[in-house]
C-alpha cells in the first residue's frame, strides 16, 4: 500500500495485520478510514492508528457483504457486515465507532448472489452503502441513518454487455453504473428526485463515455475513475499499468508520473482524503505492523 502526499511523490505505508500467510483485503473505505479483513480492523493511515474489532456475536455464518460509511445524522462512522444464514435470509450487523459495539439490525430476506466476487464491497455515497446485484439487475442500497434497504434497477444493458467485475463506482461524491458497448465505456449517474427532503424517485442518466481506453487486462483489473479535474473536463483514472488523465472532450490521455511508485501489475488505486478522526479507544500505533506476524 502506498500514499501520495505531493502530486509527484509516493511512499509506502505500514499497514496493520500484515501476515506472511494471509492477505489483508480491504472491506471498506470512507473519508480516509480503511476497513481491513478478514481479521477485522479499522485504520486511519494519516494518524497511523488502528483498532482491532471483535466479530459480531452469533456470527458463525459466512459474511458475504461489507461496507464502511458515515452517518451524518448521528455523526458516526458505521461498519456494516451482512452474513449469510441461508440463501434467503441474511443477518445485518452494524458497528459504530462512537458506540464501540456490534448490534444486529433488521434481517435482509433476499437472495444475495453476488456473481463477481465471494465478498461484496459496499460503495459509500450520500449517506448510504451500495452493492450491485447484477444477477437480478438491481442495485441494493442501505441507508445508514434509517437502517433500511432499498432497491434501484440497474440500466437495462448493464448485465449482458458489461465485463466489469463490479459495475458500480463512486467518485466525486456520486454513484455511477458503468456499461460497455463495443469498446466504449458509458458512465451512468444515479440521480435522486427529492420532495420535501425525502427521496421520491431515482433514475440513471448517461453522464459521459470513454472510448479506446480499455486495456487487455480490463476484464480483470478494470479502469477505476478516481477524481475529476477542477474544470471537470478530465478524469483521473487508475488501471493495471498506472495512473493517467483522460480528457473527456478530445479523448486524449496523459500519464501521471509518480516518483517512488514502481509500476506493478495488480495495483488498485483509491482516492483517500486526509482525515484526523479517531478510530476509537484501545487503538494502537501501526508501526507495530512493520514486524511481520506469523
Amino acid at each position: 500500500m502506498m500514499t501520495l502526499l505531493m502530486p509527484s511523490h509516493a511512499f509506502p505505508l505500514s499497514r496493520p495485520l500484515i501476515s506472511r500467510h494471509h492477505k489483508t483485503p480491504v472491506y471498506g473505505y470512507c473519508n480516509g478510514l480503511i476497513l481491513f479483513g478478514p481479521d477485522l480492523a479499522i485504520w486511519n493511515p494519516f494518524t497511523r492508528r488502528y483498532k482491532k474489532l471483535p466479530r459480531p456475536d452469533e456470527s458463525n455464518a459466512r459474511f458475504v457483504c461489507s461496507g464502511l460509511g458515515y452517518d451524518s445524522a448521528h455523526d458516526d462512522y458505521m461498519i456494516v457486515l451482512i452474513s449469510e444464514v441461508h440463501r434467503w435470509c441474511h443477518q445485518v450487523w452494524i458497528f459504530g465507532l462512537k458506540s464501540d459495539f456490534w448490534r444486529r439490525s433488521r434481517d435482509l430476506n433476499d437472495d444475495l448472489i453476488y456473481d463477481a466476487s465471494p465478498w461484496a464491497l459496499g460503495h459509500f455515497a450520500s449517506g448510504a452503502l451500495y452493492w450491485a446485484w447484477k444477477i437480478k439487475n438491481k442495485c441494493v442500497g442501505f441507508d445508514l441513518a434509517k437502517e433500511v434497504f432499498f432497491d434501484i434497477p440497474l440500466p437495462s444493458d448493464c448485465i449482458p454487455k458489461s465485463i466489469f467485475s463490479d459495475s458500480l463506482v463512486v467518485f466525486g461524491g456520486n454513484v455511477y453504473c458503468r456499461t460497455l458497448h463495443d469498446g466504449t465505456v458509458e458512465y451512468n449517474l444515479l440521480v435522486s428526485e427529492d420532495k420535501g427532503g425525502d427521496v421520491v424517485g431515482v433514475s440513471w442518466r448517461k453522464e459521459f463515455t470513454m472510448e479506446n481506453v480499455t486495456t487487455i487486462m480490463s476484464d480483470v483489473f478494470p479502469l477505476r475513475p478516481l477524481a475529476y479535474s477542477k474544470d471537470r473536463n478530465s478524469i483521473l483514472l487508475g488501471e493495471v499499468r498506472g495512473v493517467f488523465w483522460h480528457n473527456l472532450e478530445n479523448r486524449t490521455k496523459q500519464s501521471v508520473d509518480i516518483a517512488g511508485h514502481p509500476v506493478k501489475r495488480g495495483y488498485r488505486y483509491n482516492v483517500c482524503w486526509e482525515n484526523l478522526v479517531s478510530v476509537g479507544k484501545d487503538s494502537a500505533f501501526d508501526g507495530a505492523a512493520e514486524e511481520v506476524t506469523n
